[in-house]
């Protein structure tokens, strides 16, 4: 496993795997931009479908609704195979009763050998890396994001997620990379995937991953969240393993893509605080990660949000990784964080200003759809 910090980095190793791809290229993704970004993922992908490589998308409709038709239209055109995930509009087809499922997921796989997941979607937004002071608006460019890759048996979970969703929505069944798991091993760490289907009426099994590794803490839970919003059953593992002295932390963002999450979140401050649990702005640019490490053995990256839609509404994927490499790596990168963000008070929160509290009263109501 390799933990892949902000777009820069990402996309130079997501790009390095395509060209080398000789077999597949198994791409899900919620945004998908027409932009420079997104055209240099296109091009790249019409190149290795031009050189015999199967390419297979799967986008979400109403995340890359900014990307006009004719931009997934030349690669439909040059043989790639697309699927456009739950498209609301009845006008084209689509079924507006769909329109609060939609596909959170971001997937690269490339032959069976190397999957990418995180918090990284194809767009301008991570052109540049969160460490560039030179960003105009933290609000439109250098997000603060986490990827990952992963090498090895666990590629073909993976490719089982995608495999899944693609027939689902109407796509032909395709085979599977085979993968031989006695002579495949890439590390020494374990790697669980995890995938969760939304409006399907489950419980998200990532959710209860963070809440059996919320119990067995002993140590310290690391979180670091762009949309932090969970229900009162995670927030009460959270603050009672504040209460019998495990080191518990939040990063959130100090300013948001969505200021009613941001609210909503802050609506939490409060009884997190009181329980002992220490709170983080990010400042110096917009949080989009969605990671978290506990004990110094259990982490995990990926899509999922902490918050009501990537629990109950969205197609989610985390990987959850046991390893003290991995964990040391993100715990590492975890303090580089804090370095960068402002920490939040008992005092202060107490004293903040009936508007602020009358904002945060608002998101309640809200929250479920957000």
């Amino acid at each position: 496993v390799q933990l892949l910090i902000d777009g820069p980095a990402t996309y130079a190793a997501m790009l390095e795997s395509i060209r080398d791809a000789r077999h597949v290229v198994l791409l899900e993704t919620y945004i998908f931009a027409d932009d420079e970004i997104g055209q240099k993922f296109a091009q790249q992908l019409i190149a290795k479908r031009q050189q015999g490589v199967q390419v297979r998308i799967i986008y979400d409709s109403l995340g890359s609704a900014a990307s006009k038709d004719s931009f997934f239209e030349t690669m439909h055109s040059a043989g790639i195979q697309i699927i456009e995930f739950h498209n609301p509009n009845p006008l084209e087809g689509g079924n507006p009763l769909n329109i609060n499922v939609r596909d959170h997921r971001k997937l690269l796989m490339v032959d069976g050998k190397v999957a990418y997941t995180g918090g990284i979607n194809l767009s301008n937004t991570y052109s540049s890396s969160s460490k560039d002071r030179k960003r105009k608006d933290p609000k439109t460019e250098g997000w603060r994001d986490t990827h990952m890759a992963i090498y090895g048996p666990a590629v073909k979970g993976f490719e089982k997620i995608f495999h899944d969703n693609w027939t689902e929505h109407g796509g032909e069944p395709f085979e599977l990379t085979e993968a031989d798991d006695d002579h495949n091993i890439a590390g020494q760490e374990i790697v669980a995937v995890l995938s969760a289907h939304g409006g399907d009426g489950e419980e998200s099994p990532i959710f209860h991953a963070y809440l059996d590794a919320m119990k067995a803490a002993s140590h310290r839970i690391w979180i670091t969240q762009a949309y932090f919003a969970p229900d009162e059953q995670f927030l009460d593992e959270l603050t009672g393993a504040a209460r019998r002295g495990v080191d518990v932390r939040v990063i959130v963002p100090g300013v948001s893509d969505s200021q009613l999450v941001l609210n909503a979140s802050r609506s939490r401050y409060g009884q997190l605080l009181e329980a002992g649990v220490r709170i983080y702005e990010s400042s110096s640019s917009l949080l989009h990660a969605k990671t978290a490490v506990i004990d110094g053995i259990w982490a995990t990256v990926g899509s999922s949000n902490l918050d009501y839609r990537s629990f109950l509404h969205n197609d989610e994927v985390n990987a959850v990784v046991f390893g003290v490499n991995f964990a040391r790596s993100l715990e590492d990168q975890f303090l580089d964080d804090i370095a960068e963000s402002r920490a939040i008070s008992l005092d202060e929160w107490h004293d903040r200003s009936l508007f602020k509290r009358l904002k945060e009263w608002v998101s309640w109501p809200l929250e479920y759809w957000l």
